[in-house]
């Protein structure tokens, strides 16, 4: 039996908005939800000339926060008849409100559906998931992709079925899943930059394949699995390519499917990789909470591996918030958790969390704390064993590297460091990895005078421009 969600939150706004509206029959008393539904339902037939059925019930579903997020154009009408300015005015949280609001409000899930429970699925769910996904797709620029000419060129399969009016089955939902596990490998290799807009096209396509075509009950829950795994794909590659809030509208609405599809480790997967992004470029306070209720939903259903990935979130955020007791105590957990890893009963998402993962990630994660010997230790083992294939991955651990360097005094050995960091990250379109170069020339700029630190930093000028302090 699934897990209860919890306790939805009345949406007292809408009420008081209503309760503050007359009745139109002019009695004195206040506007009814009957009312109201009438009310919104001959806006909606002036505005659009199409009919809508909405009665007391839907507004009580609203009212009670069973329902948080109608679709634009409900939210339209509703401002429009209750004279709100906003969204926010009737307790429709937008994108920029609190973490907890977010995941309750934002994501298009069914009514009763919970945070990390199950949640029913129809074509209205379908089409708020694709209308949400679709909000404010012009976050950032566009770049051009550097990958291989099928994929670029070559129908995607879903597109293919789609034309020719087939039965969405078994075999094509496999395929899906298929092509969101080369997708994440081949993100091993490119950057952000290079992989965004490739990942939302398959997302896009898949999305709309669910929306259109006729499958089983179980086929349909292995499209909306793939569906939540090609956002998190898709939010991860839009964090690295420095597109915030569109990855954290990708998180969200993979939480959607991931609900939809009944599997409570997916859903955690995308929540802690929102709150890992909230502790890199927003509060990690927010973090710290998002990453906990990401493990503790869905520990009693996760895989081993799965249950070290979503501990090494936790920890990450309490490094980044400052809290070194629950960060060492996170890190044992992971150690714990991965000591019974079983690939063999993993998801495939979870494939590249190894021991050498682990380690660099606790050797962040002191690197945070300001512990550097023991994480000079963890990071310099695990990255003798990277090769240069994996730029992005190498760049990115080799800074942390340098900066540990750095706070242990060693700033001759930072700087060689440093300057083999900059020479990778400049072969991918990383976002992340530009931002850790910028970091680690900060750190070095008062060592000015010392030779290794004045030739990275002649060679940062030169291929990244005068340095942004000076």
């Amino acid at each position: 039996m699934a897990a209860p969600g919890p306790a939805k939150a009345p949406n007292d706004l809408l009420r008081r908005a209503r309760m503050r509206m007359p009745s139109p029959s002019g009695s004195g008393r206040a506007m009814s939800r009957q009312e109201l539904a009438e009310a919104v339902t001959t806006w909606l037939f002036a505005d659009s000339g199409r009919e809508f059925r909405l009665d007391e019930t839907y507004i009580g579903k609203l009212e009670r926060g069973e329902h948080r997020w109608p679709n634009e154009r409900y939210r339209s009408a509703l401002r429009a008849v209750l004279g709100a300015a906003t969204d926010a005015d009737l307790g429709f949280y937008t994108m920029r409100g609190s973490p907890l609001l977010v995941v309750r409000s934002c994501i298009p899930v069914a009514p009763g559906g919970g945070l990390l429970g199950g949640a029913s699925w129809d074509g209205a769910s379908a089409e708020a998931l694709a209308a949400f996904l679709a909000e404010d797709r012009d976050l950032g620029p566009e770049e051009a992709l550097r990958l291989s000419h099928e994929w670029r060129v070559i129908d995607p399969p879903q597109v293919v079925e789609m034309r020719a009016g087939r039965r969405v089955g078994r075999r094509l939902a496999a395929i899906v899943t298929e092509r969101a596990d080369a997708l994440r490998r081949m993100d091993d290799f490119l950057g952000g930059g290079d992989m965004h807009d490739l990942v939302r096209r398959e997302l896009q396509v898949t999305v709309d394949m669910v929306r259109g075509a006729a499958y089983s009950e179980a086929t349909g829950k292995l499209l909306l699995a793939a569906v939540g795994e090609l956002c998190q794909l898709a939010g991860w590659v839009a964090s690295d390519a420095a597109l915030h809030n569109q990855a954290e509208r990708y998180y969200l609405g993979g939480v959607s499917a991931a609900h939809a599809a009944q599997d409570n480790p997916l859903a955690a997967n995308l929540l802690s990789s929102l709150a890992y992004q909230k502790a890199n470029v927003a509060d990690p306070r927010e973090a710290v909470l998002l990453s906990s209720s990401a493990y503790h939903g869905a520990k009693a259903t996760a895989t081993a591996t799965t249950r070290a990935l979503l501990l090494e979130r936790v920890a990450w955020a309490n490094a980044r918030f400052g809290d070194p007791q629950a960060t060492l105590r996170a890190l044992g957990e992971v150690d714990d958790a991965y000591a019974n890893t079983d690939p063999g009963v993993d998801p495939a998402w979870v494939y590249w969390l190894n021991r050498d993962e682990i380690d660099v990630m606790a050797g962040r994660c002191l690197t945070q704390l300001r512990r550097p010997a023991r994480a000079i230790a963890l990071l310099a083992a695990a990255v003798d064993r990277y090769d240069d294939t994996h730029a992005r991955e190498l760049s990115l651990y080799l800074s942390w590297l340098a900066e540990a360097h750095i706070y242990d005094e060693n700033i001759d050995e930072a700087a060689h460091i440093a300057a083999r960091c900059l020479t990778l990250s400049t072969a991918v379109t990383s976002a992340r990895g530009t931002q850790r170069v910028q970091l680690i020339r900060r750190l070095l700029a008062p060592h000015h005078g010392n030779t290794a630190v004045d030739a990275f930093a002649d060679q940062a000028a030169a291929v990244l421009g005068p340095h942004p302090a000076g």
